[in-house]
């Protein structure tokens, strides 16, 4: 009985460890590493970013089940909102938001979602209900009062904001007067 079940914890231990898929997860990390390495020199290759992107997304694709598409599809999402491709970065997040629902960083994919609608592609109306959505999904999250308070200020513009935020100065300063 201890052999038939070690020969069972063997095939589970050796059917969960896909060696091509190592082997894929080794050359994206190690084209990465190559990359940041050129960027710390001042110098990118688009070439190779555009060879990344496409590995983190085909990743992704490729073995769906696997979270670490998620972290690629996340990296991805940031090389693209630095390449000014706000709407190619919503969708990893969406993908990201989607496709895997037990990772940590879920709720950071929908948030980023409307932020990114909101501050670089100036589509208000999507970034409040992504904003609203967050809420109703993530009541418990630690971003709850940020996103609380980005929907209060949604819209409005520096000088609305600033003029808001001496008024309610002013209001406490009376206050403290007063007691």
């Amino acid at each position: 009985m201890k052999r038939v079940l070690f020969v069972i914890f063997l095939l589970v231990l050796f059917g969960a460890c896909n060696p091509k898929q190592t082997k894929v997860r080794n050359a994206i990390d190690s084209k990465e590493k190559e990359l940041m390495e050129q960027a710390k020199k001042g110098n990118i290759d688009s070439v190779a970013l555009n060879g990344l992107l496409k590995d983190y997304e085909g990743y992704a694709e490729k073995y769906p089940d696997d979270t670490v598409g998620a972290v690629y599809l996340f990296k991805a999402a940031d090389f693209y909102r630095y390449l000014h491709k706000p709407l190619r970065s919503v969708e990893l997040y969406k993908k990201i938001y989607e496709n895997y629902p037990t990772v940590t960083k879920r709720p950071y994919a929908l948030f980023l979602q409307g932020f990114i609608y909101e501050n670089e592609a100036g589509n208000i109306h999507a970034a409040k209900a992504l904003y609203e959505k967050f809420l109703k999904e993530y009541p418990g999250h630690p971003m709850v009062k940020d996103v609380q308070t980005t929907l209060a200020n949604l819209g409005k513009s520096p000088e609305e904001l600033i003029a808001e935020f001496e008024r309610r100065a002013q209001q406490d300063s009376l206050l403290n007067a007063q007691k």
